[in-house]
């Protein structure tokens, strides 16, 4: 029997077996073989791409990211400015403490979740809240910023978070230097306060060196002088390891610290104003004072009550800063500055200087005030509106100011207001009088006299410095108002009418202004017509106390008038003291000779002025130059529903507060004798008494 070749038979069955299988599978083993060995071509073409990716285009920053886990630079705040009073007082100092950051960077991923947990516990915070801003952060375009766990540690949390720092990577205590302001409620409105800086602001300033951890000035003379308090940052390039642990110092650059204020501020003065304000508030809400040098624009004092601490502002709740707007006092707004009211009859030193320079009037021009002006509506005769009077009598332009007459200052704005040819004739006993008088060459009846107009009394008082901030260092300033024809036709859609001229020329109707802006006005006409940019900063000093930024007074403007004017003003508001509305000043400082001048400003319930021919609640308003023969300071002095007078007597303990603390009482020439109400012959001798005394 024969038999087949051993190997041919082998190869016939497994050609047999194969076929068996690929008939029992359904796919070639071929085919199988040639995807596998596609998918290994994909997974090599795949790592291949992401070397190319990482080795080649991503290069530079994948290698500025290892750098960064290994060298980092470390921004170092600069020490901000110290702030003085003008004797040198220390007023603002930096207070060292404590600040817990984290570097989300330096937390490993897989740690976020403990760490977050763990100063949840240490901090009374959410730690999903902290989890999150992790991530959130480190996913950003700069997970070396800084975050924020803590501002105000206790010293408790502080040596738990120093202790635990291995276990706690990319958390860090910084020691931080905080504000400290002493005389943080009297100086509040003029020191102003610092607050940490928002995510906008940074993103803004930070080209300008400033840090992520920075406060930044927020009001007073913390905000208008941000810039040299507050100095450069430095800088550290330093070592680090995985978790953010400084290593060693490869470079340091130094921070600048910030330049030093030394402020115009009598501390002395600015205590014992606001002491006199709150002892004569009486049923005002709220009051201030300016105190300036006549001679630069300083300002000595600026008082605004009540006002705030700002010492706990930067930390208050909601409910205590909610509890501070409501408060009826308003003790947020510098009520010297940002607040603007109808000045009543004190603007009329104003209308005095534009009808003596306009020659609506001379120095012995008299008119005549029955006590009340009766105006004629120029359309409809039949209705008459009346305009009050405080006194009545013959007044020339000093007694006038004295006495406070509105009728002589109608006349010197609007002329004479019996030229409508429609009005009614009158009483026949009344016309007599007035012929009599005006026959005498006294302004009274149906004499023809033109005033000085609206238009010339809204340019003097711009020359003074009204409807326009003042320029003072500090934000916020509002500018008050004076208001033309036209802009009354542009706001109302109504023609100037005589009676907004009468208003206007007793400091009612359109005209509000700021007691800031009052005491440049009296510093100008005391100093002979320099309108001074009032100032809060004297100089900016370095740590060593040399002056690198040197104070000079600033001139607004320089009125081209007649000095002859400015000095009739000046002894009209001396009478005032002497014999007039402002007696009640004068009995407070008997020992010096001061100019000043009473208001007393009507207004309505939505804190607007009302017209003469109207009643309502009224300001009580009080400006002042002293001493008489020698001017050093203006001062103004308002109160929130008061009256002039009641605004005299506490001026006048202002004066002497200052004349005490100056010296300048020991040096004071008593004034001439004199009581409110004198003869024709005694008011002849004091007028001879104060201008032997002008200047």
């Amino acid at each position: 029997m024969r038999r087949r070749p051993r190997g041919r038979r082998s190869e016939g069955v497994a050609r047999e077996y194969a076929q068996h299988l690929e008939h029992r599978e359904g796919f070639p083993v071929r085919a199988k073989v040639w995807i596998l060995g596609g998918f290994i071509l994909l997974l090599f073409g795949i790592l291949t791409v992401q070397l190319v990716r990482l080795q080649l285009l991503r290069h530079d920053e994948f290698v500025a990211r290892a750098a960064s886990n290994r060298v980092r630079t470390i921004d170092i705040a600069p020490a901000r400015g110290l702030i003085y009073d003008r004797d040198g007082n220390l007023l603002v100092e930096n207070a060292p403490a404590y600040r817990v950051m984290l570097i989300s960077a330096d937390v490993p991923d897989d740690q976020v979740e403990r760490v977050a947990d763990e100063l949840a516990e240490m901090f009374g915070l959410q730690a999903w809240e902290i989890e999150e801003q992790i991530w959130d952060r480190k996913y950003s375009n700069d997970p070396f910023l800084p975050m924020l766990i803590s501002d105000e540690p206790s010293p408790a949390q502080v040596i738990d978070v120093t202790s635990r720092r291995s276990s706690l990577p990319g958390v860090q205590v910084e020691t931080i230097a905080i504000r400290r302001y002493e005389h943080s409620r009297l100086l509040s409105h003029i020191l102003g306060y610092v607050g940490q800086i928002t995510a906008d602001e940074y993103e803004e300033l930070s080209s300008s060196r400033y840090l992520y951890s920075d406060q930044i000035g927020r009001a007073g003379v913390e905000a208008a002088y941000e810039r040299q308090l507050r100095g450069s940052a430095g800088r550290q390039l330093v070592e680090v390891d995985a978790v953010g642990n400084v290593l060693r110092t490869l470079d340091s650059r130094e921070p600048t610290p910030g330049l030093s204020a030394v402020l115009t501020i009598d501390i002395e003065l600015q205590q014992l104003i606001e002491e006199i304000l709150l002892d004569h508030l009486g049923a005002s809400l709220f009051a201030s004072a300016v105190v300036l040098d006549v001679h630069s624009g300083q300002v000595l004092a600026m008082v605004s009550v009540p006002n705030y601490d700002v010492n706990v502002y930067e930390d208050i709740t909601t409910e205590e800063y909610t509890a501070l707007l409501d408060d009826p006092g308003q003790p947020l707004i510098n009520q010297a500055i940002q607040a603007q009211f109808p000045p009543g009859s004190i603007f009329k030193i104003v209308t005095a200087v534009a009808g003596l320079a306009e020659g609506a009037i001379a120095p012995d021009t008299r008119i005549y005030s029955p006590g009340v002006l009766e105006v004629h509506n120029e359309l409809s005769p039949g209705i008459i509106y009346r305009f009050g009077d405080t006194t009545m009598g013959v007044y020339d332009i000093r007694y006038a100011l004295a006495e406070s007459s509105n009728v002589f200052f109608y006349y010197v704005a609007g002329g004479d207001p019996y030229r409508n040819p429609a009005n009614p004739p009158r009483h026949p006993a009344e016309q007599e009088r007035l012929d009599a008088l005006a026959e005498e060459g006294i302004v009274a009846g149906d004499v023809e006299f033109t005033g000085a107009g609206n238009e010339a009394l809204a340019r003097w008082a711009t020359e003074l410095g009204f409807d326009a901030p003042t320029g003072i260092d500090l934000a916020g300033e509002a500018p008050g108002l004076i208001t033309s024809g036209q802009e009354k036709l542009e706001a109302f859609g109504e023609e100037w009418r005589a009676g907004d001229t009468y208003n206007m020329a007793i400091g009612q109707g359109f005209t509000t202004v700021t007691v800031l802006q009052m005491a440049v006005a009296t510093a100008a006409i005391a100093n002979g017509g320099t309108v001074f940019e009032p100032r809060v900063v004297r100089e900016l000093i370095d740590g060593n106390g040399k002056v690198v930024q040197p104070w000079q007074p600033v001139i607004r403007n320089q009125l081209d008038i007649d000095p002859e004017i400015l000095r009739i003003v000046r002894e009209g508001m001396a009478l005032c003291t002497l014999a007039g509305t402002c007696h009640d000043a004068l009995v407070q400082l008997p020992e010096m000779l001061i100019g000043g001048k009473t208001g007393t400003a009507e207004f309505n319930q939505t804190g607007t002025a009302v017209s003469g021919a109207e009643e309502g609640p009224t300001h009580g308003w009080f400006i002042a130059f002293a001493p008489f023969d020698n001017p050093q300071i203006a001062l103004a002095v308002f109160f929130e529903f008061s009256a002039g007078y009641l605004a005299a007597g506490a001026a006048g303990e202002i004066l002497r507060a200052w004349a005490e603390t100056s010296g300048a009482l020991s040096t004071a020439i008593p004034p001439p004798y004199a009581r409110v109400e004198l003869s024709e012959e005694e008011n002849q001798r004091l007028t001879e008494a104060v201008r032997e005394r002008s200047y």
